[in-house]
């Protein structure tokens, strides 16, 4: 397994906790502006899922300015957030079964919204989206942590995707 994948496979483990924790929440609590970097965990949450499918299904393909990013006022419930979650999973996990040490190398063009253009690798795009991940999860442990609500486990050993025990 390539570590890309690990890395991968960790923080969608980890996203897929606090996406389940959410759901816990009342909707108001979700969807409240708390002055985040995206007002809200939904925001947050929404971000998320929508830069792995931006990564994946855009930037990866040279495609990063056709992409169209999901907006969070889209989503007016949890069970539509866990959707757009699964269907991004499927997308990146079809990806991920194809992924070689040629396509890790491949360059490509990752055009941000202001414009400015950056030359990766496959992997480098892959990195960027597992670190885009965690700085967002820190901030749903900060915003848990003020309500104080223990969040799930985000440890690698409990998350670790060599292990068996999903």
């Amino acid at each position: 397994m390539f570590v890309i994948e690990e890395l991968h496979e960790y923080s969608s483990r980890v996203r897929r906790s606090f996406a389940n924790r959410l759901a816990e929440f009342p909707w108001d609590e979700v969807e409240k502006n708390r002055e985040a970097s995206f007002s809200s965990m939904k925001g947050i949450l929404v971000h998320m899922i929508d830069n792995e499918d931006w990564m994946v299904n855009g930037v990866i393909h040279n495609k990063s300015k056709e992409y169209v990013r999901k907006k969070s006022a889209e989503f007016t419930s949890m069970k539509m957030i866990l959707d757009y979650l699964e269907e991004v999973e499927e997308r990146s996990r079809r990806y991920f079964a194809r992924l070689n040490d040629d396509e890790l190398a491949r360059r490509v063009k990752l055009i941000t919204a202001a414009g400015q253009t950056f030359d990766l690798a496959v992997e480098e795009c892959l990195f960027q989206s597992f670190t885009e991940q965690l700085y967002h999860i820190g901030e749903l442990i900060a915003l848990l942590w003020q309500d104080n609500v223990e969040p799930p486990k985000m440890q690698w050993f409990w998350n670790n995707p060599r292990s068996k025990s999903d």
